[in-house]
């Protein structure tokens, strides 16, 4: 299976809200609303947990077998971790966002050996994680 062009197009504008936060934060604070980086910090929790649902949504086909079952709880666990983050004060909440989006890159690593492939997903992955992250890390200097 292909990736359709679509997924990228979707998955790179997901990436507007993560990077629009810290930019109107950097570039003119003094303008940004009250409820600018509140909305930023759930909309980067709510792609975590995003993210580890499609996770479920790749394991699922195979989950009678342990590999499938195996990445249901990986889901799962990705999921509570997302939650746990986001329960954190914001410096440790953001901290350990970066660490649930990097652990849904070894999670999709895995998966892609384990549970079969779809090209291009993986490469778009990485990218999109690099993006998030970096994201992440520029509102932590801020």
């Amino acid at each position: 299976m292909k990736l359709p062009r679509l997924v990228s197009l979707l998955g790179y504008a997901g990436l507007i809200p993560f990077l629009v936060g810290p930019a109107w934060l950097s570039l003119s604070p003094a303008t940004a609303p009250h409820w600018l980086d509140h909305a930023w910090f759930v909309w980067v929790g709510m792609i975590a947990s995003f993210m580890a649902g499609t996770f479920w949504g790749f394991a699922l086909p195979a989950s009678e077998g342990p590999a499938g079952i195996l990445g249901l709880l990986v889901s799962m666990a990705l999921m509570l971790a997302a939650w746990t983050a986001m329960s954190l004060p914001l410096v440790p909440a953001l901290v350990g966002l970066i660490v649930v989006f990097l652990l849904l890159l070894v999670a999709d690593f895995w998966r892609e050996r384990t549970l079969g492939a779809v090209d291009g997903y993986f490469a778009l992955r990485i990218a999109l994680t690099v993006g998030a992250c970096l994201a992440i890390g520029w509102r932590l200097a801020i």
